[in-house]
Protein backbone atom coordinates (compact mmCIF):
# COMPACT_ATOMS: atom_id res chain seq x y z
CA UNK A 1 0.00 0.00 0.00
CA UNK A 2 2.88 2.48 0.69
CA UNK A 3 4.22 1.37 -2.64
CA UNK A 4 1.06 2.78 -3.89
CA UNK A 5 0.71 5.94 -2.22
CA UNK A 6 4.53 6.70 -3.33
CA UNK A 7 3.70 5.88 -6.85
CA UNK A 8 0.54 7.96 -7.00
CA UNK A 9 2.23 11.11 -5.31
CA UNK A 10 5.19 10.84 -7.97
CA UNK A 11 2.50 10.48 -11.06
CA UNK A 12 0.72 13.73 -9.43
CA UNK A 13 3.78 15.16 -8.88
CA UNK A 14 5.20 14.34 -12.60
CA UNK A 15 1.81 16.12 -13.85
CA UNK A 16 1.32 18.96 -11.56
CA UNK A 17 5.17 19.95 -13.44
CA UNK A 18 3.68 18.79 -16.78
CA UNK A 19 0.79 21.39 -16.58
CA UNK A 20 3.14 24.00 -14.89
CA UNK A 21 6.04 24.31 -17.85
CA UNK A 22 3.45 23.75 -20.83
CA UNK A 23 1.73 26.53 -19.38
CA UNK A 24 4.43 28.83 -19.10
CA UNK A 25 5.77 27.72 -22.61
CA UNK A 26 2.37 29.29 -24.11
CA UNK A 27 2.59 31.89 -26.28
CA UNK A 28 1.01 35.02 -24.36
CA UNK A 29 -1.44 37.25 -26.33
CA UNK A 30 -2.53 40.75 -26.02
CA UNK A 31 -5.81 40.66 -24.36
CA UNK A 32 -7.37 42.94 -27.02
CA UNK A 33 -7.00 40.23 -29.90
CA UNK A 34 -10.75 38.20 -29.83
CA UNK A 35 -11.70 36.60 -32.79
CA UNK A 36 -14.42 38.62 -33.45
CA UNK A 37 -11.53 41.38 -33.53
CA UNK A 38 -9.49 39.15 -35.76
CA UNK A 39 -12.60 38.97 -38.03
CA UNK A 40 -13.63 42.83 -38.05
CA UNK A 41 -9.43 43.48 -39.21
CA UNK A 42 -10.00 40.77 -41.67
CA UNK A 43 -13.11 42.28 -43.17
CA UNK A 44 -11.46 45.46 -42.83
CA UNK A 45 -8.39 44.72 -45.07
CA UNK A 46 -10.91 42.91 -47.44
CA UNK A 47 -12.67 46.00 -47.89
CA UNK A 48 -11.60 49.07 -47.01
CA UNK A 49 -7.75 48.64 -47.03
CA UNK A 50 -7.63 46.68 -50.88
CA UNK A 51 -9.93 49.53 -52.05
CA UNK A 52 -7.06 52.13 -50.77
CA UNK A 53 -4.97 49.98 -52.47
CA UNK A 54 -6.61 49.65 -55.72
CA UNK A 55 -6.98 53.82 -55.48
CA UNK A 56 -3.31 54.24 -54.98
CA UNK A 57 -1.46 51.82 -57.15
CA UNK A 58 -4.14 52.38 -60.52
CA UNK A 59 -5.15 55.82 -59.90
CA UNK A 60 -2.77 58.08 -57.99
CA UNK A 61 0.85 56.10 -58.11
CA UNK A 62 3.65 58.25 -59.27
CA UNK A 63 6.88 58.37 -59.36
CA UNK A 64 7.29 62.01 -58.68
CA UNK A 65 6.22 61.55 -54.81
CA UNK A 66 7.93 59.54 -52.21
CA UNK A 67 5.69 60.26 -49.96
CA UNK A 68 2.94 58.56 -51.64
CA UNK A 69 4.99 55.15 -51.66
CA UNK A 70 6.65 55.40 -48.01
CA UNK A 71 3.17 55.89 -46.98
CA UNK A 72 1.75 52.25 -48.72
CA UNK A 73 4.66 50.61 -47.77
CA UNK A 74 4.25 51.06 -43.99
CA UNK A 75 0.51 50.32 -44.66
CA UNK A 76 1.34 47.19 -45.97
CA UNK A 77 3.73 46.45 -43.53
CA UNK A 78 1.42 47.48 -40.57
CA UNK A 79 -1.23 45.31 -41.79
CA UNK A 80 0.78 41.97 -42.38
CA UNK A 81 1.58 42.59 -38.79
CA UNK A 82 -1.56 43.19 -37.85
CA UNK A 83 -2.76 40.05 -39.95
CA UNK A 84 0.26 38.26 -38.63
CA UNK A 85 -0.63 38.92 -34.85
CA UNK A 86 -4.31 37.71 -35.47
CA UNK A 87 -3.01 34.56 -37.16
CA UNK A 88 -1.13 33.09 -34.47
CA UNK A 89 -3.60 34.25 -32.20
CA UNK A 90 -6.56 32.17 -34.08
CA UNK A 91 -3.74 29.21 -34.68
CA UNK A 92 -3.44 29.06 -30.72
CA UNK A 93 -6.82 29.64 -29.30
CA UNK A 94 -8.92 27.88 -32.21
CA UNK A 95 -6.27 26.20 -34.71
CA UNK A 96 -8.21 28.11 -37.80
CA UNK A 97 -6.27 30.81 -40.11
CA UNK A 98 -7.42 34.54 -40.61
CA UNK A 99 -7.52 33.90 -44.37
CA UNK A 100 -9.83 30.24 -44.19
CA UNK A 101 -6.96 28.05 -44.67
CA UNK A 102 -2.99 27.99 -43.99
CA UNK A 103 -2.23 27.65 -47.91
CA UNK A 104 -4.17 30.66 -48.86
CA UNK A 105 -3.48 32.58 -45.95
CA UNK A 106 0.43 31.87 -46.18
CA UNK A 107 0.03 33.17 -50.02
CA UNK A 108 -1.58 36.48 -49.22
CA UNK A 109 0.40 37.20 -46.93
CA UNK A 110 3.18 36.61 -49.61
CA UNK A 111 1.67 38.73 -51.85
CA UNK A 112 1.85 41.61 -49.46
CA UNK A 113 5.24 41.42 -48.67
CA UNK A 114 5.99 41.70 -52.26
CA UNK A 115 4.04 43.94 -53.11
CA UNK A 116 6.09 46.13 -50.45
CA UNK A 117 9.18 45.44 -51.04
CA UNK A 118 9.02 45.94 -55.10
CA UNK A 119 7.22 49.30 -53.51
CA UNK A 120 10.46 49.45 -51.36
CA UNK A 121 12.63 48.61 -54.46
CA UNK A 122 10.86 52.01 -56.29
CA UNK A 123 11.73 53.94 -52.79
CA UNK A 124 15.14 53.01 -53.30
CA UNK A 125 15.62 54.40 -56.65
CA UNK A 126 15.51 50.96 -58.29
CA UNK A 127 15.38 51.31 -62.14
CA UNK A 128 12.82 49.39 -64.28
CA UNK A 129 13.07 50.38 -67.49
CA UNK A 130 10.33 50.16 -70.06
CA UNK A 131 11.10 48.84 -74.08
CA UNK A 132 11.64 53.18 -74.97
CA UNK A 133 14.32 52.79 -71.65
CA UNK A 134 12.40 54.80 -69.34
CA UNK A 135 11.72 54.69 -65.45
CA UNK A 136 8.40 53.02 -65.27
CA UNK A 137 7.65 50.91 -62.45
CA UNK A 138 4.24 51.45 -63.08
CA UNK A 139 3.46 47.84 -64.48
CA UNK A 140 5.51 45.33 -61.80
CA UNK A 141 3.82 47.61 -58.85
CA UNK A 142 0.11 46.70 -60.69
CA UNK A 143 1.30 43.21 -61.22
CA UNK A 144 2.37 42.93 -57.70
CA UNK A 145 -1.13 44.46 -56.48
CA UNK A 146 -3.52 42.33 -58.87
CA UNK A 147 -1.82 38.85 -57.69
CA UNK A 148 -2.88 40.12 -53.76
CA UNK A 149 -5.91 41.45 -54.93
CA UNK A 150 -6.35 37.71 -56.74
CA UNK A 151 -5.37 36.06 -53.89
CA UNK A 152 -7.86 38.40 -51.73
CA UNK A 153 -10.74 38.03 -54.22
CA UNK A 154 -10.56 34.34 -53.92
CA UNK A 155 -10.89 34.36 -50.00
CA UNK A 156 -14.04 36.56 -50.12
CA UNK A 157 -15.87 34.06 -52.92
CA UNK A 158 -15.12 31.68 -50.26
CA UNK A 159 -16.56 33.62 -47.56
CA UNK A 160 -19.61 35.01 -49.62
CA UNK A 161 -20.20 31.13 -50.85
CA UNK A 162 -19.76 30.00 -47.30
CA UNK A 163 -22.53 32.55 -46.08
CA UNK A 164 -24.89 31.59 -48.65
CA UNK A 165 -25.16 28.29 -48.11
CA UNK A 166 -25.29 28.72 -43.94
Amino acid sequence: MKHISSLLQRTLCLLSLLIFCSASYAKPHPPYLTESYCEGLVEQFVGSSMRSLNSYVNQHFNLEYRGGIRNTIHFLDQRIEWLTECNDYLEDTSESTVFYNEGLTQDIFAAIQALSRELQHVQDGVEYSDETGTNNPTPFIKQRYDELAQLVERYHTRVLLDKQFE
